[in-house]
């Protein structure tokens, strides 16, 4: 059973499709989104990453003896001026990682409690195109498997835009991330609400779990989807024609609404750290730094270091 049955279960209703919003937007992806990822971009560390090996990278990796007929401009003079022996200054292996976005399309996406807050398609969007121009100035391959180029790599600070567009352009019936998507030694990171049923979730992350990859996922929810915060009556509407709910007198759901809502998250934990993924939730009714930060350094190790 899903958390939104279990959900209906508690508030004494018939199984219905497994999800439902309140209320519609209609915002699309608008060029000041762009402009803000950019400057949270600029916010987050990006370094170059390191393969634990020799190569002409511009970080030192060691030093070692220098060989028979060794060119003297390999030879590191001041340091081998400090004993007898000549020594080869070797510098570190630097190469090009790939990183992969899955941005939830969905319909339900389109929601947020209050104008005060952004939809969540608005959020997961400038967290996505955030973490994508960092990755991209630091020099990355940044793609989507979302949109009409899903699986297609690009390369270089002018991409962010047809990143963009490909997150404007994605179908709103998506299907879950395609482990045939995701390259070798690649990332990939699944931003959305995550109110998909465990069941499906967990197929998806052991298809991933099984390639040499790692994934990371970032939870966007709405402060109402965690505390359901309203009182009276209410009518929920649906927003992937999966009809209406009208409840006469909802504050005596929060409670177990509120026990689901947990349930569903430690549900949603368990099963991320079973498939070698990493989990952050965030709010939307809260700064995005803090959940990017955790992500990026998930991502990058500190220094992105393979």
């Amino acid at each position: 059973m899903g958390f939104l049955d279990r959900f209906r279960a508690a508030a004494g209703m018939g199984a219905r499709p497994d999800r439902v919003a309140p209320l519609r937007a209609a915002e699309g992806l608008l060029p000041p989104l762009v402009v803000d990822a950019e400057r949270i971009a600029r916010q987050l560390m990006m370094g170059v990453h390191g393969q634990r090996r020799a190569g002409s990278g511009e970080d030192f990796w060691q030093y070692r003896p220098a060989e028979p007929h060794e060119p003297a401009s390999r030879i590191d003079w001041r340091q081998s001026a400090r004993g007898d022996a000549l020594w080869v200054r070797e510098r570190e292996a630097e190469g090009t990682q790939q990183v992969m976005f899955w941005c939830d399309p969905s319909a339900s996406m389109d929601w947020r409690s209050t104008s005060d807050h952004p939809t969540k398609r608005t959020r997961a969007q400038l967290c996505t195109l955030a973490l994508a121009a960092a990755v991209l100035r630091g020099g990355e391959r940044a793609g989507l498997m979302t949109g009409p180029e899903s699986g297609r790599h690009f390369s270089g600070a002018y991409s962010l835009p047809r990143l963009a567009q490909g997150l404007e352009h994605a179908a709103t019936a998506p299907t879950l991330p395609q482990a045939d998507l995701l390259r070798a030694h690649g990332q990939l990171v699944i931003v959305s609400d995550c109110l998909w049923p465990l069941e499906r979730l967990d197929a998806t992350l052991r298809a991933l779990s099984a390639r040499p990859a790692r994934t990371q996922l970032l939870c966007i929810l709405d402060p109402a989807e965690l505390d359901l915060p309203y009182r009276g009556r209410v009518n929920f509407e649906g927003m992937e024609h999966d009809g209406d709910m009208t409840l006469s007198a909802v504050e005596e759901l929060a409670e177990p609404y509120h026990r689901a809502m947990t349930t569903h998250l430690e549900a949603l934990r368990t099963l991320a750290a079973a498939h070698r993924t990493t989990l952050a939730i965030h709010q939307t009714g809260q700064s995005p730094m803090p959940a990017l930060l955790a992500l990026y350094a998930r991502l990058s190790g500190g220094r992105l270091s393979a």
